[in-house]
């Protein structure tokens, strides 16, 4: 089994499952993607992205929450930036996911269920 992907109950991690979520919303993953561009405020991210202030505010809370994205402060100014090492984990974790074992790859193994229902059809 591949180790990126391995839990205790073959669900999700927690950590991995709260970034999933955050970036199925569509105007949070353009956000990830602005914020792929360097750092950004919250005015910039909302003019840019075409949200309003309390709308970009509220997608940087649940994204900040999820541990995507870092902020920094300087005086009354907030910036956004992405948590590159917090992405990387995220992104090795689904690489995981969607790569099948060795064994799978080499063998094309494949399932017998179902094939002495069928054989006796």
């Amino acid at each position: 089994m591949n180790a990126a992907i391995s839990t205790t109950s073959w669900g999700l991690p927690p950590d991995i499952a709260s970034g999933l979520s955050a970036i199925a919303e569509p105007s949070r993953a353009r956000v990830i993607a602005y914020l792929g561009q360097g750092e950004r405020c919250v005015c910039d991210l909302g003019t840019a992205l075409g949200l309003s202030p309390a709308l970009a505010s509220h997608h940087l809370r649940v994204l900040r929450s999820s541990g995507l994205i870092r902020e920094r402060r300087a005086g009354r100014w907030v910036y956004y930036a992405l948590d590159v090492s917090r992405l990387e984990q995220l992104r090795n974790w689904i690489d995981g996911l969607l790569t099948p074992s060795n064994i799978a790859a080499a063998a094309s193994v494949r399932s017998d269920c179902g094939l002495d229902a069928a054989a006796t059809r």
